[in-house]
């Protein structure tokens, strides 16, 4: 399919700043385009004006023109735009409706008059091509995150569109099931000709299979181009999506696209790297996990672990979906029953309810939209404070300053960016001053500005004592931040220690060390790689 954009605006609904701002783009029959951009750049309002939603159902004002294969989208009825073109969301919760998986795919097929006939034999096809056919009749329920986006890429393509559009679809996966969903992607641009247009933050595992990047901007389109012409033009901002390999390959002056990783290192075998020390944290230990296990009815999720963390210690919680690391940390906060101990400061907890718990140990979970219950962001704090009978109302000015959400506390929270949002529910779990801070996936879907302001927040709160254990995919950001690794496998714990951890880890690393390690360990940013080159110099 051949889609064109011509000079397109948008505004949302009582807004009178510009989502969109005269955007013009050509894709052509069968491309792979990956979206790159920051946070409230335009690219998920871009591909709901590519499929027609906007302005069908999210409203507001558009001008300019959508043409699929010169065929302008508003005026294809709706059963067959549905059929034309699909799009893929990033959380596969908010868009599964059925109980089981068959029921799933064939009520998009059921919704767009096809005959039983060929739903049963599209159900079929789509399930043995993203190779899940042993999940047929499974209950939604039971799946894992990476069987539920495969499930929702199954219900997309058993339409047999001409295009599909994926928004965020490896966010919350780690990186087995995330390779899972690029082979799968890939396998239907490839062998089905179909269009894909793919959006993403963490675009080093889809980069060598675009045909083009585009990057937004504030609505307007930064850069559309190869990734050989990305990997030329000098633009900072373009700079800024390129995959960490890719980065390093022009730090050291490879002067074309190095398509082969191989190449960047063998260059790097010549050039010396100082070494990067990170000291131990020192400190009393604050939270010490004794032996816990939680099983739900007969399935153990959760088999005898232990650990302890320091006072002002940084612990990153990773591994494969479903390997108990969500559960570890609700049996610290209570939300689980389990067997075992959990001390703070040496003493039990076992016996205090939730809200005594949460009083000392905060939890955020990994939707920032759990917590936005009011209508302004000030009366979300106020609220939690009226909740635990505090008085203090200075704190919300303290935690709006600290966390740089004081400008928007007359702000409806439902407004706030998707980093704002995420921030907001930091505030709300800090504002009790916990001595413990538990923080379940706190990077999904935002960009690394917001990335780089979250690590900033949580090294100051660890500075000033508190303990925090997050649980991440983000193997270069836990890198960046955390003193500690527990990798988790099957509800035990694998390893245990300091980033040495990562080091020879297969998936559970960074691609900088999949480069470096060889031949000098301790590198596993791109950050860290700046320092060592410069550090040598």
């Amino acid at each position: 399919m051949q889609i064109k954009i011509q000079n397109l605006n948008y505004y949302y609904p009582n807004s009178n700043e510009k989502a969109l701002d005269n955007i013009n783009l050509e894709i052509k029959d069968g491309e792979f385009i990956l979206v790159a951009g920051y946070s409230g750049s335009g690219k998920s309002t871009l591909a709901k004006c590519i499929t027609g939603a906007i302005p069908n159902f999210y409203g507001g004002k558009i001008g300019g023109k959508v043409l699929l294969d010169d065929e302008e989208i508003l005026k294809i009825d709706e059963r067959r735009r549905a059929s034309l073109i699909t799009m893929v969301f990033q959380d596969p919760e908010r868009q599964l409706l059925m109980n089981k998986v068959y029921r799933e795919i064939a009520f998009g097929l059921e919704n767009i008059a096809l005959d039983e006939g060929t739903i049963k034999k599209r159900i079929w096809e789509s399930l043995e091509f993203c190779g899940i056919t042993d999940l047929y009749d499974r209950d939604i329920s039971t799946l894992s995150g990476g069987q539920k986006q495969k499930v929702a890429i199954a219900s997309a393509l058993s339409f047999m569109p001409r295009c599909i559009i994926l928004d965020e679809p490896t966010s919350q996966l780690d990186p087995v099931s995330a390779d899972e969903i690029l082979n799968i992607v890939k396998k239907i641009n490839r062998e089905l000709m179909i269009n894909v247009i793919v959006i993403e933050q963490r675009v080093s595992r889809w980069f060598d299979s675009i045909d083009k990047l585009i990057v937004m901007k504030d609505g307007r389109l930064e850069f559309v181009g190869t990734k050989e012409e990305a990997y030329r033009i000098n633009n900072s901002e373009v700079n800024q999506f390129l995959p960490s390999r890719i980065k390093v390959a022009k730090k050291i002056g490879i002067e074309q696209y190095p398509s082969d990783s191989r190449l960047i290192k063998s260059r790097l075998k010549d050039i010396s790297l100082k070494s990067i020390n990170k000291g131990e944290k020192k400190g009393e230990d604050r939270l010490k996990v004794d032996n816990i296990t939680v099983k739900y009815g007969s399935f153990t999720a959760v088999k005898n672990v232990g650990f302890s963390i320091k006072s002002g210690e940084i612990a990153a919680l990773i591994g494969p979906n479903g390997a108990g690391k969500s559960t570890l940390l609700k049996s610290i906060i209570g939300l689980v029953d389990y067997r075992g101990n959990i001390l703070l400061d040496g003493k039990t907890m076992n016996k205090l309810s939730v809200k005594d718990r949460a009083q000392q140990i905060g939890y955020l979970s990994q939707n920032p939209n759990d917590y936005i219950t009011k209508d302004t962001v000030y009366e979300e704090l106020l609220f939690t404070l009226k909740n635990f009978n505090i008085k203090d109302k200075g704190i919300v000015d303290d935690i709006l300053k600290k966390l740089d959400l004081y400008k928007h506390k007359d702000k409806n929270p439902r407004d706030l960016s998707g980093g704002e949002k995420q921030r907001l529910a930091l505030a709300n779990t800090l504002i009790l001053r916990p001595k413990v801070l538990l923080l379940d996936e706190p990077t999904r879907g935002i960009d690394n500005n917001n990335k780089g302001e979250i690590a900033k927040i949580l090294k100051s709160l660890a500075d000033e004592g508190v303990s925090i254990i997050l649980i991440t995919h983000d193997i270069e950001f836990a890198a960046e931040v955390c003193d500690k690794f527990i990798l988790m496998f099957n509800g035990e714990i694998a390893e245990m220690g300091d980033r040495k951890v990562l080091e020879d880890c297969i998936f559970y690393t960074t691609e900088i060390n999949k480069l470096i390690r060889e031949f000098k360990g301790g590198i596993f940013t791109y950050k860290q790689f700046i320092e060592a080159l410069e550090g040598n110099k």
